[in-house]
């Protein structure tokens, strides 16, 4: 049994974890039966997901820190909860922090009796968050950031401030943010020809799902995955594309095979990192791509699912460095002239009509704002005349974006072909000053037969390896 300082009781070691979340939407589940767990066991497509137990040693650093605020109320002094903010290079020692007040002075910590309103204010908050947590690891329960900030809207005031201490806290104790048993609100979406088997005993037939998808839960919930027939696995920036594409059934009739849809609707949450370094540590060869705007913003969120972000570089198993950048590219928007010959022309006529297009394509590449037409030309028809047709300028909020995704690749101690072809993208981003959205390689809204002549490309080009 556990004392708890706060009820000052004894309480129940903690149980199976559960999910709790009022004010999230899950997918639909389904029980599993029992002829379905017998097929699990012998498929070799069925895959566990292994499990960190960190949650006692998180469990052992709040007693400790209770320990501590009870030993300062006995001796009548100040009470010290150490507090540093996950942007800080690295954690620090517990125990020192909190028995040294001038790390206050740093916002190493957070103090009661406070220093100022604002002090007091943020010390109820962050001893509430600390509490929370506690009562959730002794109950095995999972709690949202947003059923924490429901609780006491008052107190936090925003869902950011949420955000930010539950954040903080993990990278002070050392741990994950689910190692303290609290999840963020499903964000990412999930569509294909894959079932999650969850520790609750039901499961998600996601090739079932609607033509939106279905929420990512927390892949501390998921205890195997089927991953059936799937070829490949498509990480999508936008939320529209996704939806586009997994309302049409891309992910069960592309060309290239079965595959798995995934988007993090922009810039990625931590749920969805973390689902896909599971799904990829458990299935590497695997093949994990990803579609974009050629744009900084673009790259920048390929190199978070790469590579981690810089503000939650504490937390482990978030980064996907097998991620491919399948577009889109320069070369798929400098070079948009889309020619279709004439079938009734002779071979020579066919022949002289690709040779055109090879230095049409390389007139428009070199000269992206001018409009060079020969006096001849033979009979073809335009997708898109020109590169300036599917681009747009940069602002100065893309250019600003830019040279910082740029400072953070060459400040890398050794820049792999990866990096390099990054930073190379960028370059040409800001000397030709465009940009481009997914959208500039459909045809009329279907972008279908880009991916499946991409997907197949890449498939032929890893079996030729």
């Amino acid at each position: 049994m556990y004392f708890c300082p706060i009820r000052n009781q004894f309480l129940n070691p903690p149980s199976q974890p559960t999910t709790s979340n009022a004010h999230g939407q899950f997918p639909p589940v389904r029980q599993r039966s029992s002829v379905g767990s017998g097929s699990i066991g012998v498929s070799r497509n069925v895959v566990a997901i292994p499990q960190r137990h960190s949650n006692d040693d998180a469990l052992t650093k709040i007693e400790a820190l209770f320990e501590t605020i009870v030993d300062a109320v006995s001796a009548g002094s100040s009470i010290v909860i150490p507090y540093r903010r996950s942007t800080n290079a690295q954690a620090f020692n517990l125990t020192a922090s909190a028995s040294n007040p001038r790390d206050g002075r740093h916002m190493d910590s957070v103090r009661f009796p406070g220093r100022n309103p604002q002090e007091l204010r943020r010390f109820e908050a962050l001893f509430r968050i600390i509490e929370l947590s506690h009562e959730a690891l002794l109950s095995g329960t999972l709690i949202t950031k947003r059923n924490i900030y429901y609780q006491n809207m008052e107190l936090f005031r925003s869902q950011s401030v949420v955000d930010e201490m539950v954040d903080n806290v993990a990278f002070t104790l050392g741990v994950g943010r689910n190692d303290l048993n609290i999840v963020a609100t499903a964000k990412g979406l999930l569509a294909g020809q894959i079932r999650l088997i969850m520790r609750g005993g039901t499961s998600i037939n996601c090739a079932e799902s609607s033509d939106s998808g279905v929420l990512l839960p927390s892949i501390s919930a998921v205890e195997k995955v089927d991953f059936q027939s799937v070829k490949w696995l498509l990480v999508i920036e936008k939320e529209a594309t996704f939806r586009t594409l997994s309302a049409s059934r891309y992910h069960t009739v592309s060309r290239a095979g079965s595959g798995i849809l995934v988007t993090g609707k922009g810039y990625p949450d931590l749920a969805t990192r973390k689902f896909l370094a599971a799904l990829h540590s458990v299935r590497p060869r695997l093949p994990i791509l990803a579609l974009v705007d050629f744009d900084p913003h673009g790259i920048s969120i390929l190199r978070t699912y790469q590579y981690g972000s810089q503000r939650l570089d504490h937390e482990e198993r978030t980064k996907v460095p097998g991620l491919r950048w399948l577009g889109i590219r320069s070369s798929d928007v400098l070079s948009k002239t889309v020619v279709t010959q004439d079938h009734s022309a002779n071979s020579q006529g066919s022949q002289s009509s690709q040779d055109f297009s090879s230095q049409e394509s390389i007139a428009y590449s070199v000269d992206a704002f001018q409009d060079q037409r020969p006096a001849k030309r033979p009979r073809t028809r335009r997708t898109k005349s020109h590169p300036s047709d599917c681009t747009a300028a940069l602002n100065e909020g893309d250019r600003g974006k830019a040279v910082s995704v740029l400072r953070d690749i060459c400040a890398t101690a050794r820049l792999d072909a990866t990096g390099r072809e990054h930073k190379l993208e960028l370059q040409r981003m800001l000397m030709l000053n465009i940009k481009a959205e997914i959208q500039a390689v459909d045809d009329f809204g279907d972008i279908t037969s880009w991916l499946d002549e991409r997907l197949l490309s890449h498939s032929r080009y890893v079996n030729s390896h």
